[in-house]
């Protein structure tokens, strides 16, 4: 039976043209609501909306492989429905593929880099309803385009800074769109006659029909001003920084916005940085907010002394990861938020009271907690990924990567799975778990830096299916393909599927531009 479901296989994905698909993707079941699954970030896949469990994750194998185009670091995280996975590429076009095959249903080229998830809503116009896929690229823009046809609908460029950027994924709340606003500008202030810097972060709801701003909350009050000089000619500006690299969660029962904030980019270093905010959904005004790293101003040119690093030279420890709204098992809410720290935060989602603290990681510029965690909220439990592959105090501490289970009740650990890197002759290879993970129904699934793919069972940690990434495959889209590293967005797991990009350049790793989906064999005999 195995040897027919290949062959059924190789004569299902000999498809490489649009003409070979049906054009109009079945949007009727989305498998996901925001980047964090739920709009509440807890990355939680039930039954509900995926089939593979602890009993049959073995019989889970590779299906198709889509190529992306002129790519080595895919920043992009699908979008699923009933027949059709939406995803993103970092040569900037959006493609439509059909869910089974992977056959090529349209494609949209965007203005850049696709850097976020694709998030879907319905809306209403002209007392037409219809579907919209919003997404945001690396040149500070968002997208609005027709779902089933991929004709773009609106474009809004986030912020006049020439160096904004759209990183962390909008997310959709009865009609509006609210989104993250960060910046490169931190990389940028290598450049020695760069006078650095003056962008500040922010988060902006839009109108999701039209892309109109409704509000604005900047996470600097204050504009940038001159600060000093360097070399007579050129000024130091300050405070500047503090953006949002990742999708806020959202809490209707108190009509909140809850994001957290990256470091500051020069001097003076404010409250602001490195901290988690509340928001009124109507309005933007400020709820509460609570900072956890203090006097943390930071940008690349402080890696080779340049003129613009800032005096403070902070520790780089920011807030990478969305904030988690879950409960206890006593049903209370509570807020977690892991930071590059590698600490976790939990708190009241009422006044940002600080619940507990625990140390899962050694924490660094490259984590500690970097992308993103997820919780089971069957099991009460919290999962953290840690990268350690560069900690703040080195020499003093040992880097800790792995995945850990957290009591969500107190933060003990429960269990911890510390596998050795698959790193032997690799060249930009790493051990640390620096991907966002998913958890679904009694599993976790989660990448490395070295290229594996794992699924966990949630109750205690065993390692249950695994698939390295790290070689060539044959694609559907003809391109050559290749895998490497795990690393940004994580695992997909809708229906019978699991989908992940593999392969990121980004910090000295091997590139790659593979699009993998696994579906479960049984499904098909």
């Amino acid at each position: 039976m195995r040897y027919i479901f290949t062959l059924a296989l190789l004569l299902a994905t000999d498809c490489t043209h649009a003409a070979d698909c049906p054009s109009t993707p079945g949007n009727e079941r989305f498998f996901a609501n925001s980047w964090g699954i739920s709009s509440d970030n807890s990355r939680y896949q039930s039954s509900a909306n995926t089939s593979i469990t602890a009993d049959n994750v073995d019989e889970l194998e590779l299906a198709w492989v889509f190529g992306f185009e002129d790519s080595e670091s895919p920043h992009s995280y699908p979008l699923i429905t009933e027949d059709t996975v939406y995803i993103g590429s970092d040569a900037g076009i959006l493609y439509a593929l059909e869910r089974e095959t992977g056959c090529l249903r349209w494609r949209f080229q965007a203005d850049g880099d696709i850097r976020t998830a694709v998030v879907h809503g319905r809306v209403e116009h002209n007392a037409v309803t219809q579907t919209l896929l919003f997404f945001g690229t690396f040149e500070g823009s968002v997208y609005a385009l027709n779902a089933l046809s991929g004709d773009q609908v609106w474009q809004k460029e986030m912020d006049p800074h020439r160096f904004a950027m759209v990183t962390g994924t909008p997310v959709f709340h009865q009609g509006r769109l609210f989104v993250p606003v960060s910046s490169y500008e931190l990389m940028v202030a290598a450049v020695p006659f760069y006078e650095c810097c003056d962008f500040r972060g922010s988060v902006a709801s839009l109108d999701a029909v039209s892309g109109d701003e409704i509000w604005r909350f900047y996470t600097i009050e204050d504009k940038a001003s001159v600060r000093g000089n360097y070399w007579f000619f050129f000024d130091k500006l300050g405070p500047s920084g503090a953006p949002v690299w990742q999708s806020p969660a959202v809490d209707p029962k108190r009509n909140r916005l809850y994001f957290a904030t990256g470091e500051n980019y020069t001097d003076p270093a404010t409250d602001t940085s490195d901290a988690v905010f509340a928001l009124d959904l109507d309005s933007g005004e400020l709820i509460w907010k609570r900072q956890f790293t203090e006097q943390d101003a930071y940008n690349a040119a402080c890696e080779i002394g340049g003129p613009s690093c800032p005096e403070s030279n902070g520790p780089d420890l920011d807030f990478g990861a969305p904030p988690i709204l879950t409960q206890d098992s006593a049903n209370n809410d509570i807020l977690l938020a892991g930071q590059k720290s590698g600490v976790v935060h939990a708190m009241n989602p009422n006044n940002g009271e600080i619940l507990w603290q625990m140390r899962a990681g050694q924490g660094g510029k490259l984590g500690g907690i970097h992308w993103g965690m997820a919780v089971n909220p069957e099991l009460d439990t919290l999962f953290v990924p840690i990268s350690d592959r560069s900690i703040f105090a080195e020499g003093q501490l040992q880097p800790a990567p792995g995945l850990y289970a957290l009591s969500i009740d107190d933060g003990t650990q429960q269990w911890s799975a510390t596998p050795k890197a698959n790193c032997d002759h690799r060249k930009g290879c790493y051990g640390g778990f620096s991907a966002a993970i998913t958890a679904a129904n009694d599993l976790v699934f989660a990448g490395r830096l070295d290229g594996s793919i794992m699924a966990y069972r949630a109750a205690d940690g065993e390692q249950l299916w695994y698939h390295d990434s790290w070689r060539n495959y044959e694609s559907v889209s003809g391109a050559g393909t290749e895998g490497g590293p795990i690393d940004v967005h994580g695992p997909m797991v809708a229906a019978d599927m699991m989908f992940i990009s593999a392969g990121y350049s980004s910090f000295g790793q091997k590139g790659g531009n593979a699009f993998l989906a696994f579906k479960l064999r049984q499904t098909n005999q």
